[in-house]
C-alpha cells in the first residue's frame, strides 16, 4: 500500500450511532483482552450497515496498514444486485479496490 489510510474523513461521514458501532466493534475485535473473532452487525433495513461496514473497513485498514502482509477484505451478499449496489458505497479514498 503506497498510501496510509486516515479513517477520520470516513468516520466523520457516519452518524452518531454509526460511529459508535464502528468504535464498538473495533475494540471488541482488536482492543479487548479476549477479542471477538467474528462480529455480526445487525439492524433495520436502511439505517446505514452498509457506512459501518466502509467505516470498519477504514478502522481495520488503519490499524493494519503498518504491519507485513495483505490486507484482503472480503464482501459476502446475499445476492449479486445488492452486492453491484454497495461494492461503490464500500470504497475507501485513494485505495484501489
Amino acid at each position: 500500500m503506497t498510501q496510509k489510510l486516515d479513517a477520520a474523513p470516513v468516520l466523520a461521514g457516519l452518524k452518531d450511532f454509526q460511529r459508535r458501532t464502528v468504535n464498538y466493534v473495533f475494540r471488541r475485535m482488536f482492543l479487548d483482552d479476549k477479542p471477538a473473532r467474528r462480529f455480526l452487525v445487525a439492524d433495520e433495513v436502511g439505517l446505514g450497515k452498509t457506512l459501518v461496514a466502509r467505516g470498519l473497513i477504514a478502522r481495520f485498514i488503519e490499524h493494519l496498514q503498518n504491519k507485513p502482509g495483505r490486507i484482503d477484505v472480503i464482501y459476502v451478499c446475499s445476492n449479486a444486485d445488492i452486492a453491484a449496489q454497495n461494492v461503490d458505497r464500500l470504497k475507501l479514498p485513494g485505495l484501489e479496490t
